[in-house]
This record gives C-alpha cells, sequence and structure tokens, in this order.
C-alpha cells in the first residue's frame, strides 16, 4: 500500500460527547489522501466503541488502544512512531477542523516546502459550539520568534509538520512537559528551521471551563515560564531580570491594571531593539497582543480593556478591524 501523504494525529482519553464531530471534521475534509491515527489512551467512557463505529465506515482510521493510561505526551510519541504520512497534523478530540484546512495547509507546504511547521488562526467555542473568542497567531517565522518569549506561537490542534523533522530528528515530544509539550517542540523547531501560520481561521478549539483543574492551570504555566526564559535568552538575547520575569508571567496568564503599563514599557523596549536587529515590522503581532490583553481586562477593568484596543487600532489599524469584526460579528 502507498502510504498516504499525511497522517492525521487525535489522542483520545474519555472524550464524550465532543469525540463525533472532532472525527466528522476530519473524515468531511475536501482533502482526501491522509490516514487518521486515532490513539486512545484506556478510555472508560465509550469512546473506544465510537472510534471503532467510524473505523468501519471509514478505512482510513486507524485505532490504537492502549490498555492502561500513558498520558497525552507520551500518547503523541507513540503515534508519531507508528505515522505512515511524511507530514503530520494534529487534532484534539474535542476540537473541529474546517473542511477545507487539511487543503490549505498542504497546498501551502507544496508551495512553500522550506516551511516545516504550519499553523493557522482558529476560533474559540463553548460545550455548545458558541464562539467565546479568538486564537491569534504570528504569521512569518520572524514574528513567531518575537513571540515566543512571551506566548505560545502556534495552536497545537492547528499545526502540520514534517515527521521526519520534527519526530525523527528532534526526537519529537519532549516526555518531561505533561501540558506545554507542544510549546516546547515549537520552539525547538523555530531554532532551526522555518515555520509561518495562514492567516484564515481554519480550526475551531473547545474552551471549557472544567477543561484544567487549578492544579493543571498551576502546572501549565509552570512549564510555560521555563520555555519563556529559555526561548527570551534566544530572542533577547539576555536572561530576563526577576521582575521582567513577573510582567511575562502575568501577560501569560491575564494582565491587570497594575501590571500593564510596567509590562508595556519591558514590551516596546524589547521590541523596538528587536525590530532593529531584524529589519522588520512586528505591528500585526503587537496589535495582536494589545487585543490579548484587553479580553483579560475586560471583567475587570472595562476603561482600561477600551484603552488597550485602542492602542492596538493605532499599532495596526487593519489587524485590529479584522480582529473586532470576528469577535464581535
Amino acid at each position: 500500500m502507498t502510504d498516504p501523504a499525511l497522517t492525521v494525529l487525535m489522542t483520545v482519553f474519555n472524550a464524550g460527547r465532543f469525540l463525533d464531530p472532532a472525527i466528522r471534521s476530519i473524515t468531511g475534509q475536501s482533502f482526501r489522501n491522509f490516514e487518521f491515527l486515532i490513539v486512545d489512551d484506556a478510555s472508560t467512557d465509550g469512546s473506544v466503541e465510537v472510534v471503532e463505529g467510524w473505523a468501519l465506515r471509514d478505512d482510513r482510521i486507524r485505532l490504537i488502544r492502549n490498555e492502561a493510561n500513558k498520558g497525552q505526551t507520551p500518547c503523541l510519541n507513540q503515534g508519531l512512531r507508528l505515522a505512515r504520512g511524511r507530514w503530520i497534523a494534529r487534532q484534539d478530540a474535542d476540537d473541529l477542523s474546517h473542511p477545507v484546512r487539511l487543503f490549505e495547509q498542504f497546498q501551502f507546504t507544496t508551495m512553500h516546502p522550506e516551511v516545516v511547521l504550519l499553523g493557522t488562526q482558529g476560533r474559540m467555542v463553548d460545550g455548545q459550539d458558541r464562539r467565546v473568542g479568538l486564537l491569534d497567531n504570528p504569521l512569518s517565522a520572524v514574528a513567531a520568534d518575537w513571540t515566543a518569549p512571551f506566548l505560545n506561537p502556534f495552536t497545537h490542534t492547528a499545526v502540520m509538520f514534517r515527521a521526519d523533522i520534527l519526530r525523527d530528528e528532534l526526537g519529537g515530544y519532549d516526555e518531561n512537559y505533561r501540558i506545554a509539550q507542544d510549546y516546547e517542540l515549537w520552539t525547538r523547531v523555530m531554532a532551526r528551521y522555518p515555520v509561518a501560520n495562514l492567516p484564515e481561521r481554519l480550526v475551531c478549539y473547545r474552551h471549557l471551563e472544567s477543561s484544567l483543574s487549578k492544579t493543571g492551570s498551576d502546572l501549565a504555566f509552570a512549564e510555560a515560564g521555563k520555555i519563556s526564559l529559555r526561548e527570551s535568552e534566544r530572542i533577547f538575547g539576555r536572561v530576563p531580570e526577576p521582575a521582567e520575569q513577573k510582567l511575562m508571567a502575568a501577560f501569560r496568564e491575564g494582565l491587570t491594571s497594575e501590571s500593564r503599563t510596567e509590562f508595556w514599557r519591558f514590551y516596546e523596549r524589547e521590541r523596538r531593539t528587536f525590530e532593529i536587529a531584524h529589519t522588520c515590522d512586528l505591528r500585526r503581532a503587537a496589535a495582536l497582543h494589545r487585543l490579548k490583553a484587553s479580553g483579560s481586562l475586560l471583567a475587570s477593568d472595562r476603561r482600561a480593556a477600551v484603552a488597550e484596543i485602542w492602542r492596538a487600532a493605532r499599532t495596526d489599524g487593519r489587524a485590529t478591524a479584522g480582529w473586532l469584526a470576528a469577535r464581535y460579528l
């Protein structure tokens, strides 16, 4: 049998009622030349039966069942080892992909073979598929580099990447990371190879209030902090001072009225230095970072949130107008 052009990799653990539509969003893709590799991590809620039912109807689906629960990161590496496609696309078990997602990504990589990691923009939806937010990622490799010390530049459920590079050369996901394993891997890729994000919103990320416990949230931020420190040294050329590290952590977790002024003073100082060194324009990325801050401020300080939107518009009016239209229209 000829190997497929790409493998769609999904890991599942008690995905519940969201698994069926997640699978349907992949099997209904306009691009057809893929295998759909699903690794079930010892689910107990009937997820296996859902996948088996789909596998009977679509022979592109390969189900791998673990007898004991391993955790997501080992399951991702398990899937990487078994994948037959030259390209691997990720899809989480409760998220949704637009019908042309794989086509658009595969077409881009065909036209830009130097790119080894490609993501998209996205939307956030709740358990009833209602839009609750946006996922905005940097478009170019330079903008992704600038973003990396502050935030993950890619949405995990939206990426497509070269198997031979990420799996065979870089060794896949670091199993020391339980939650931010994708952020850690992408930054290792970015240090060596060209990357990009498409401008289209081609995935819906399922945001559920119960998705992450307080313990899980603390671990996610702790892991992200370690990666941020490493990326700061790579991008800024220095390790940020402890006070600066606290400001960066505040940005990731949600700026407050008290922290925003000091954070933006630090941010703009580093941005000017980076832009001069790389002769680049980061207006879109900076505007989207302002818009992220506006979201975290909205509940506690509406005036500060509006001020952030205004500053975003002054930084990049086109990006801000597009964000407002996608968010509220």
